[in-house]
């Protein structure tokens, strides 16, 4: 198996390990609710950001302060809760709840008998019981005095309370097994004839309190508060015995009497209390009767639910961190537990509570254990590599003697990291510098074909000037003007070399009649990596050029150096013909003409060699001197012919210019004797020498036939034959001497020019350069 290949299965196994054990973790906190401290203050949170409107028809006559003050010192006579028990009678209420514990026999009998004939005279109060711990582990319930127990709908007072004090719960039934007493909003209910709403499913298991006989409570609910204290409707109870509120405040209401003054009443701390506010217990009661009518309740999640949903959302945060980076990851962890503490506030508006804590606890641990782990297989895999690039690259080089060697693990990793990537670079510098110092053109190409890495000469082949441009292409497009020899496409001597497993040499024909040899060298490879290969294009057209000229030149041999060698053969045989043999002088004339043709082919030829091949050796020189010697050495020739030599330059021009002495006066030798030698007699050859920017010209202007305007792109052509000529301008063979002119005139950074018309004479032109001007 690869390293690649080692190391993904390692984070897959890492990462599969780590996501069970978080997911079983959740799981198990959400099924043992061990997050339920936090549960509870995300709950009090949540549910005191949801406020629901006053009911209309539930009022509390409570026992404040003012009325404490009005009425004089707790406890009251009885005689009183009768007089406001009968007051509201009258306006016809659903039902009356007097929270009051009178299990205590009133000082005065009569008291308490006025007050069971109030009550019994409504026939719509309830009243409260409870329970009293006594020693040894035993309880008894606490329930009014006979005479007032006989004359009403009793109804339990049992406060559910919370570890942190805070009350929550309340359970409908509760008392003494077996026993069972209804809570005191449910009993107003069964009084006033109105029914639970349906969709209220209590829970079912019970609780107890310690004892023998045991106190139970069954049927638990979450209250659903309304809102702070002080959110339902509220009347002093001073003020309804004097009369001074409305009947029509009672009518057809549930009327709650209970205590609210500091130090008289039972007070908890609800959910809704805030840090220092306390709400009655009078008051909690009408939450929960306003719950129970409208069906507007809190369902709890049940704690395997809520394990199994926060088990799957951190198996989904696991799957996102495959794929985020670091701050990305942390970033979705954060947002992920505010998102479902915030779905958690929102169903809870809607009546169903999902303790979110479980979840966010774990996806808090999620990133720092995964990161860890992460960091753990990390070091593990920096290891391996830098001991693997240690033993594949040379060393560095050597550091200041002053540098200090890292003490802290992490430091000590980035600095072997930095040190391998230093020799990385300096290896990957050197790859880049070897490409680029290659005389050929180099591709590297992958086993699909596709470009991945050139070097500058490619672009100088292809005449491409963004290499950019190049990567990414198929080898097909890139060369598709570039047709290889042995295969119609590049795709296929690819696959052969892949093939192969060995070097394909091929040589390719370019666009501009350009010439090729390409080299496929396939890379080794590891098993299961994928393919590459490198692409080698040298240009051998001067090669090819070379080879061509050289054929050119044996053929021009075996075709001019021939016809005189065939007539000297025919000659000698005809003088072995008696009858046709001709007179030695005559043979001798023959024998010279032939010689010297030869003779000057070759000399032409040796002529153009030196020109091309040897070095030059160029001096200061009086440009006019080698003219005027050219001249002379003409002059003998143009009087045979009767023309005449014409020098056309001021005589008191000296332009001195650097250049081959010799050279330059063979090739004007060469442009006198052809133009001498095509002129007709009578007429002159004019040498002519006048400046030009940068150069100074020396022409040849004869009044010869002319040359076709077809023609004249062959004149400096090698080897090259003029057929359409009708007045025997040149003759076959004589190209040679007019490319030893343009040679010497190209090595001294020079020109020839031609211009020529039928029957109008011909220029030819020497440019050769100046370095002053002229």
């Amino acid at each position: 198996m690869s390293t690649s290949l080692a190391r993904h299965a390692r984070w897959r196994r890492e990462w599969l390990g780590v996501s069970t054990a978080l997911a079983l973790l959740a799981l198990l906190l959400g099924v043992g609710s061990w997050t339920w401290r936090l549960d509870q203050a995300a709950y009090d949170t949540g549910l005191s950001l949801w406020s629901r409107p006053a009911p209309n028809d539930i009022v509390l006559v409570t026992i404040d302060e003012a009325s404490l003050r009005q009425l004089g010192q707790w406890p009251w006579p009885r005689a009183l809760h009768a007089t406001v028990i009968q007051q509201i009678n009258q306006a016809q209420p659903k039902a009356i709840l007097l929270d009051l514990l009178l299990s205590e026999p009133s000082p005065d009998p009569e008291q308490d008998q006025v007050l069971a004939q109030a009550i019994q005279q409504s026939g719509k109060v309830v009243l409260p019981l409870t329970f009293e711990a006594l020693p040894q582990r035993l309880v008894r319930e606490l329930q009014p005095v006979p005479a007032l127990r006989e004359s009403a709908h009793l109804a339990h007072a049992d406060a559910e309370l919370d570890v942190d004090g805070t009350l929550r719960w309340a359970a409908l039934h509760a008392g003494i097994a077996p026993g069972r007493h209804p809570h005191m909003a449910l009993a107003l209910l069964q009084v006033a004839g109105e029914p639970m709403h349906a969709s209220i499913q209590a829970q079912p298991a019970p609780s107890s309190v310690m004892g023998s006989p045991v106190w139970r409570r069954d049927d638990r609910v979450l209250v659903r508060y309304l809102g702070p204290p002080g959110t339902v409707k509220q009347v002093s109870f001073a003020a309804v015995l004097r009369g001074e509120v409305p009947s029509n405040v009672f009518k057809g209401r549930y009327v709650l009497i209970g205590a609210s003054a500091i130090g008289l009443g039972d007070w908890y701390q609800t959910p809704v209390s805030g840090l220092s506010q306390a709400m009655p217990a009078v008051e909690i009661t009408a939450n929960l009767l306003q719950m129970l009518r409208t069906g507007d309740w809190v369902r709890p999640t049940p704690p395997l639910v809520v394990g199994l949903v926060s088990a799957g959302l951190i198996l989904g945060l696991m799957f996102a961190y495959i794929r985020l980076s670091p701050n990305q990851a942390l970033l979705a962890t954060v947002l992920s537990a505010l998102g479902v503490a915030l779905a958690s506030c929102v169903l809870l508006s809607a009546g169903l509570w999902f303790a979110p804590t479980t979840y966010m606890l774990t996806a808090l641990l999620a990133y720092p254990v995964w990161s860890w782990r992460r960091l753990e297989t990390t070091k593990d895999f920096l290891d391996a590599e830098i001991l693997r690039l240690a033993a594949t690259t040379e060393p560095p080089s050597p550091e200041p003697p002053d540098q200090r060697v890292p003490r802290d693990q992490v430091e000590r990793r980035i600095a072997a990291i930095q040190s391998a990537n230093v020799r990385l670079q300096q290896a990957r510098q050197l790859l880049v510098n070897t490409l680029k110092a290659m005389p050929e053109a180099v591709l590297v190409v992958d086993g699909r074909g596709q470009v991945r890495q050139a070097n500058p000469q490619l672009g100088t082949l292809l005449d491409v000037v963004d290499l950019d441009t190049v990567t990414g292409q198929s080898l097909d497009a890139l060369l598709a003007l570039w047709m290889p020899t042995d295969a119609p496409r590049w795709a296929m001597l690819l696959e052969r070399a892949l093939a192969e497993e060995r070097v394909i040499i091929t040589e390719v024909h370019g666009p501009q009649d350009q010439h090729v040899l390409a080299r496929i060298a396939p890379l080794p490879s590891a098993v299961g990596q994928a393919p590459w290969l490198v692409l080698c294009l040298a240009d051998i057209t001067p090669i090819r050029l070379i080879e061509q000229q050289r054929d050119d030149l044996l053929g021009f041999i075996a075709h001019d150096i021939r016809s005189p060698q065939a007539s000297l053969i025919s000659l000698v045989q005809l003088q072995h013909m008696t009858s046709a043999a001709m007179p030695p002088e005559e043979v001798l004339e023959h024998v010279d003409m032939l010689a010297r043709s030869t003779l000057a082919l070759c000399d032409e030829l040796l002529q153009i060699m030196r020109a091309e091949k040897h070095p030059i050796y160029q001096q200061s020189t009086d440009v006019t001197q080698v003219a005027e010697q050219a001249l002379k050495e003409v002059d003998l020739q143009a009087r045979v012919k009767d023309i005449t030599l014409v020098k056309d330059w001021p005589t008191e021009w000296t332009p001195v210019l650097s250049l081959d002495r010799s050279l330059v006066r063979r090739a004007l030798i060469n442009l006198l004797n052809n133009a001498v030698k095509f002129s007709p007699k009578g007429s002159e050859v004019r040498l002519q020498l006048r400046p030009q920017p940068g150069y100074w010209v020396i022409a040849v202007i004869d009044q010869g036939p002319g040359i076709p305007p077809a023609e004249l792109k062959k004149l400096f052509r090698r080897y090259e034959r003029l057929e359409g000529s009708t007045h025997g301008r040149i003759t076959a063979g004589v190209g040679l001497g007019l490319v030893f002119i343009d040679t010497v005139a190209r090595r001294h950074g020079g020109r020839v020019q031609v211009h020529s018309e039928t029957g109008q004479g011909s220029c030819f032109e020497l440019w050769l350069p100046s370095p002053t001007p002229p």
